[in-house]
């Protein structure tokens, strides 16, 4: 089984959660008065590479 939560940058397995929010959110391209969603990211704690994005609410788009 391949780990996902490697980081591809530098291959440290010392990664964190985060999220975007706020004014951060994703939105949808066309839909202006959508709220988008936050996007939900790993992080690694060594080279801070950020990876791994995903939608937290992808029925929003």
């Amino acid at each position: 089984m391949n780990r996902t939560d490697k980081c591809p940058n530098c291959g440290s397995l010392n990664i964190g959660d985060g999220v975007w929010t706020g004014y951060a959110a994703l939105m949808p391209k066309g839909k202006k008065l959508s709220m988008g969603s936050s996007v939900n990211v790993k992080v690694c704690k060594e080279c801070g590479h950020l990876f791994g994005f995903c939608a937290d609410k992808p029925e929003k788009f």
